[in-house]
């Protein structure tokens, strides 16, 4: 069981996944009828990217409240490590996003709620960042970031739900009550290339996080044979 989760094993998944997903959204999956015709297509990843890139910010806030709970540097660790995926994630969110708009409402950005929102916390996590590097005692570091990351995912939901609570804004609500649903072909693709952008995110924190352990054993390693 342990070989099937590991880092290695998520990878080959995701891969799969993504590489399915993609021909699924080009060849199986109709074109859209909207103005934004073929361009649409990139909504198979822009969609999932922002899943995964929510779900890591909240691996992130579980990582948290148990550090802050156990003290345990292994949760920071993971916090630490969630958040940078979650960065990386969100970079590439705002990078299709873009792409997005400017086929569907003409322009590369708009202050709407959703897109204002999702800026608002990539600059939250990206001060999670700088919170850490100002401060130098472990633990102290650990229990500051960890209060951040608590008080930044505030923002995560308030960006999900953006477009729901707030109709008004140009982003579409593509999937849930307030949307138009999706036809067989287009939700299995979208299903697809979700699940594999997710084990690409799960992927991702599982290494960094073998790797950061491996940092704090040779840092230990380093220090007893200095003591």
């Amino acid at each position: 069981m342990k070989k099937l989760v590991s880092a290695p094993a998520l990878f080959v998944g995701a891969g799969v996944l993504l590489v399915i997903g993609a021909l699924l959204a080009f060849w199986y999956a109709p074109i859209d009828a909207s103005s934004m015709g073929f361009s649409q297509k990139i909504f198979y990843y822009h969609a999932p990217i922002a899943a995964a890139a929510i779900a890591a910010f909240g691996v992130a806030f579980v990582a948290a409240i148990v550090y802050l709970r156990t003290q345990d540097l292994l949760w920071d660790r993971l916090g630490y490590v969630s958040v940078r995926i979650g960065l990386l994630f969100s970079i590439l969110v705002m990078i299709t996003g873009m792409i997005w708009g400017k086929a569907a409402w003409g322009v590369w950005w708009a202050w709407e709620p959703r897109l204002t929102t999702f800026l608002l916390a990539c600059f939250l996590y990206a001060a999670y960042w700088v919170l850490r590097s100002v401060v130098d005692e472990e633990q102290r570091r650990a229990t500051y970031a960890a209060v951040f990351a608590v008080v930044a995912f505030v923002d995560v939901p308030i960006t999900f739900f953006a477009t729901r609570f707030l109709p008004e804004g140009l982003h579409p609500v593509v999937v849930g009550p307030g949307g138009g649903g999706m036809e067989g072909s287009v939700a299995l693709s979208f299903a697809v290339c979700l699940v594999g952008m997710l084990l690409l995110m799960a992927a991702l924190i599982r290494r960094d996080v073998e790797i950061e352990l491996i940092k704090d054993r040779v840092t230990d390693l380093k220090t007893s044979l200095g003591g």
